[in-house]
């Protein structure tokens, strides 16, 4: 895919109005246009994110063996970066400062990987400077092929979506400390996931207060585990679209660090593609 081709699309994605219903409440009012978007389509085919063998080697039950997957490709104004705390420190940098800026590191995780494979496996170090999480971001965002295709169709009510897990204590995200650097297991007990999308599959019913927006992570591996019993979750994103939310106190520069989905952790630059040569001035 060529950059122009790319740019169009980015563009065209990020002009779309969400129109999630979910009761009286639409995901566009809360999420960015991440939200409906096959984060795939926005990494160029010879990338290593796509082309390294194990984005495409398959997981197994026995022996249990989980590959490692592509790198993470960085889009929007993700880059590599430096820990401003300690410059021998390898880490990405998001800024969504600007009130069209997005970003984002799109991960491939391999073929036949199941939910309950990434137990344990979902974690991250982040640092918020001078702005905080809430309103849907930073997330991160698992795309799903519910019927096992291995692709992803999204429509409403269909069986390909994506599941969400926020940052922080809150419903959408919420309660991160400001300027000081926290470790984040996605997967513990807190109801910080969201099954929304799936909403029209039942998903409120498995969910903590019968609630779609508030799940944890056990109740989504039951979820997918009893109503989509071939899923494959095709990949694992950590994005911010809070230049597109209601949420201004989450908008600004945020730096990441041992982002771990399944069997890969972005502990340098060499775990990253994409995302350019120069770092966020933040």
């Amino acid at each position: 895919m060529t950059t122009l081709l790319r740019v169009t699309i980015l563009a065209a994605f990020f002009g779309l109005a969400l129109t999630w219903s979910v009761g009286a409440q639409t995901l566009g009012s809360v999420l960015g246009t991440l939200a409906t978007v096959d984060l795939s389509t926005l990494v160029p085919p010879d990338d290593p994110a796509l082309t390294d063998p194990a984005a495409s080697e398959s997981a197994t039950n026995d022996p249990p063996h989980m590959p490692k997957g592509g790198t993470y490709f960085l889009f929007g104004t993700a880059k590599n970066d430096v820990d401003p705390q300690n410059p021998f420190n390898e880490v990405i940098s998001f800024d969504t400062t600007d009130p069209n800026a997005v970003a984002g590191a799109f991960r491939r995780l391999g073929d036949q990987v199941k939910i309950d494979m990434l137990t344990n496996q979902v974690e991250l170090k982040y640092l918020l400077v001078g702005r905080t999480c809430g309103g849907g971001s930073p997330r991160i965002q698992l795309g799903i092929s519910g019927d096992g295709d291995g692709n992803f169709k999204q429509y409403p009510g269909g069986p390909d979506q994506n599941v969400f897990g926020y940052l922080g204590d809150k419903p959408f995200g919420g309660g991160c400390v400001m300027d000081m650097w926290v470790h984040e297991d996605m997967t513990n007990d807190v109801p910080k996931w969201e099954l929304s999308q799936y909403a029209a599959a039942g998903s409120a019913a498995f969910c903590t207060g019968l609630n779609p927006f508030t799940c944890t992570w056990s109740q989504v591996v039951a979820f997918l585990n009893a109503t989509f019993p071939n899923h494959r979750v095709l990949n694992a994103n950590l994005v911010d679209d809070a230049s597109g939310n209601p949420f201004p106190a989450g908008r600004g520069c945020a730096y990441f660090d041992l982002v771990t989905t399944g069997a890969r952790t972005l502990t340098d630059h060499t775990d990253t593609s994409g995302g350019g040569k120069q770092p966020n001035n933040c």
